[in-house]
């Protein structure tokens, strides 16, 4: 009995540990906050660049690095429009064409070509420890969110990890 009670106490004590669980977002959230790049830079985004985007109904698109929950830095897109309803209409097209596993990122089949080199990154090479990859150009962006008037591009390794980089960035703009 004994050996069972410290046993149920293990137990306990490691599901207090105090990690948090994140719990991504819906896709496409209406807020009714209408948000700039000046929220982003409040929660510490470091911009790298801002894009010169000619696409329907944008207003501004940024690139640039901030810290995940880890303190590691990851590259984010940012594009705001006028209003979420902008942002589903004008933006979901565009923003479906270059995320997800089979994301666009060359010429022949991107909606918009400026700045194809941001989007990409280098599958690790299988001789690498860990890696599944050859070596080649991929998709950066595995996810977006829809929030508000913004779409944000979310970096991961599979589609519900992206999700949830994107989730803890917008916590930090609803904390703020």
């Amino acid at each position: 009995m004994k050996k069972i009670l410290i046993l149920l106490f293990f137990i306990f004590i490691s599901s207090c540990s105090g990690k948090e669980e994140i719990i991504p977002l819906e896709k496409i959230t209406e807020s009714k906050n209408i948000f700039t790049i000046q929220d982003f830079k409040s929660i510490k985004f470091k911009e790298s660049k801002k894009y010169n985007m000619d696409l329907p109904g944008i207003k501004s698109a940024h690139y640039g690095f901030i810290k995940n929950n880890l303190n590691e830095s990851e590259e984010f897109e940012i594009r705001f429009y006028g209003s979420h309803q902008s942002a589903v209409n004008d933006g979901k097209e565009y923003a479906d064409n270059i995320t997800g596993k089979n994301g666009c990122i060359k010429k022949d089949c991107s909606f918009f070509t400026g700045n194809l080199k941001h989007r990409q990154k280098i599958s690790e090479p299988a001789n690498v420890a860990g890696g599944a990859g050859n070596g080649i150009p991929i998709a950066k962006y595995l996810n977006y969110v829809i929030y508000g008037n913004f779409i944000l591009m979310c970096p991961g390794y599979d589609e519900s990890e992206a999700l949830k980089a994107c989730t803890v960035i917008i916590d930090r703009l609803n904390k703020k």
